[in-house]
């Protein structure tokens, strides 16, 4: 996972902007990434968990499962008003939109087939 944060920070650097510090990733295959209510949360494709890290020590403060009770693949996150949504698809046509709140309570999802 450290590869996988190398290449998304490399334009960064080269534009000057440098690496405050790295954290070793909570699970195996990080899918998602969002900020938000002073964390970094991240979601798991593999096993659709969410994690809220704490951005200093990157210990995990909260987990919970993601899974939009859907067994579609998570595929990205983002944090808005209080709430993290993942978007979730299926290979094919159809993507769902999954939120929950920060403390792990599932609150609805949307088709976008």
């Amino acid at each position: 996972m450290k590869l996988m944060g190398m290449v998304l920070l490399l334009p960064l650097i080269c534009f000057g902007a440098s690496v405050d510090r790295t954290l070793a990733a909570p699970d195996s295959n990080i899918s998602g990434l969002a900020w938000g209510e002073g964390r970094l949360w991240c979601l798991d494709e593999n096993t659709s968990q969410a994690y809220g890290l704490n951005p200093v020590t990157g210990n995990v403060e909260v987990s919970f499962d993601f899974s939009g009770y859907s067994s579609y693949s998570p595929a990205g996150l983002t944090y808005y008003g209080g709430k993290l949504f993942g978007s979730f698809i299926n290979g094919g046509s159809s993507t769902y939109v999954y939120w929950y709140t920060t403390s792990g309570s599932y609150g609805g999802s949307d088709c976008f087939c």
